[in-house]
């Protein structure tokens, strides 16, 4: 038997027994070491995120051990640390064909549609694993899904030596998109938080400015650091839909708006106009690709990534409604919580 914690209808989590399961051909199975609980997974726990099928194990910035291979296995062996890549794909639609998997139009989310990783054991195809480094510690390697996911919406925003760039929102994403554009070369990085631990955490981690959005006119802010011009690439990491007019206002004309932050809400009060009159281009990033795992990976092993400090607290897999109630309490105090197997 194995544990698992399903989420039955919003807010009604349990950890239930199931079945375990022996690997098929080019599978394995994992031993979850850590899973880490995001703002996505939140939304899931709450209802508030669409296309969540009932029942369903909660959980996919995880983190293992490959604990048995089946027949065909060749990309990772028994006793191996591994990340795994939560999203599953056809592979047999059109974006499958184009090699854009992650664009799957049959895609499904482990946690939200699949079985996810709040549980002692997954069976995961081996082409879904990422090896990480002993150095590393299962906790730390959850963090190397998130990563990829900024790395992949970079990759498309195409971040440039000398750019000026705005992340706006400075949770976990935000302050990795602050550091990866900063490690591409832009110049200046600017940071925007309502709080102040995490602007301290900006400046750790090599935002040339901070800005203080409860405090300051973000655009105004903006503007004179940039000297009147406007940004060339402006970041929102938050996903509040009432962001999107200050973002635009502060891009420069032909600047581009990268849209990482996930809402499902209207955006309330907006016009395109300025899109045709600045020619901005909006730019959209959905999950990532191997290749982005493996490059995150490299990225957080070697510390060219600066993790410390993200994980804000940890709980055993027996306490998983405890975690997402204490994160819906205070969301805005933290940055990641790492549900781990307990007993």
């Amino acid at each position: 038997m194995t544990r698992a914690a399903v989420l039955d209808a919003p807010r009604q989590l349990s950890v239930v027994d199931r079945a375990s399961q022996a690997p098929g051909r080019h599978e394995a199975r994992v031993r979850i070491a850590a899973t880490a609980v995001c703002h996505t997974d939140l939304e899931i726990y709450t209802g508030r995120h669409p296309g969540v099928r009932y029942p369903v194990i909660m959980g996919h910035e995880s983190a293992g051990i490959v604990e048995e291979v089946g027949p065909d296995v060749t990309r990772v062996r028994p006793g191996q640390g591994v990340v795994v890549n939560p999203i599953a794909e056809c592979g047999t639609c059109d974006c499958c064909a184009r090699g854009q998997g992650y664009l799957c139009r049959r895609a499904g989310l482990m946690g939200r549609e699949l079985p996810g990783s709040l549980a002692d054991h997954m069976i995961v195809a081996e082409t879904h694993l990422q090896p990480f480094p002993d150095a590393l510690s299962p906790s730390v390697a959850t963090l190397i899904e998130t990563l990829a996911t900024v790395r992949h919406a970079q990759e498309r925003a195409r971040v440039g030596p000398g750019e000026s760039v705005v992340v706006l929102g400075q949770g976990t994403t935000g302050l990795m998109h602050t550091q990866l554009a900063r490690l591409s070369g832009a110049l200046p990085v600017i940071a925007v938080s309502r709080s102040a631990s995490k602007l301290a955490m900006a400046r750790r981690m090599k935002a040339d400015h901070v800005v203080d959005a409860g405090r300051q006119d973000v655009v105004a802010a903006v503007l004179a650091i940039t000297d009147g011009r406007g940004a060339d690439l402006v970041i929102d990491s938050a996903g509040a839909p009432e962001l999107m007019r200050p973002a635009v206002e502060m891009l420069r004309p032909g600047g581009r708006l990268l849209v990482y932050g996930i809402s499902n809400r209207t955006v309330p009060d907006f016009t395109m106009f300025p899109m045709y009159m600045k020619e901005l281009t909006l730019i959209g990033s959905r999950a990532l690709t191997s290749a982005d795992l493996e490059a995150a990976t490299r990225l957080i092993a070697g510390g060219a990534i600066d993790v410390d400090g993200f994980i804000s607290g940890s709980y055993p897999l027996e306490a998983a409604a405890t975690a997402f109630a204490e994160y819906e309490r205070a969301p805005e105090a933290i940055l990641r919580l790492v549900i781990g197997p307990g007993r």
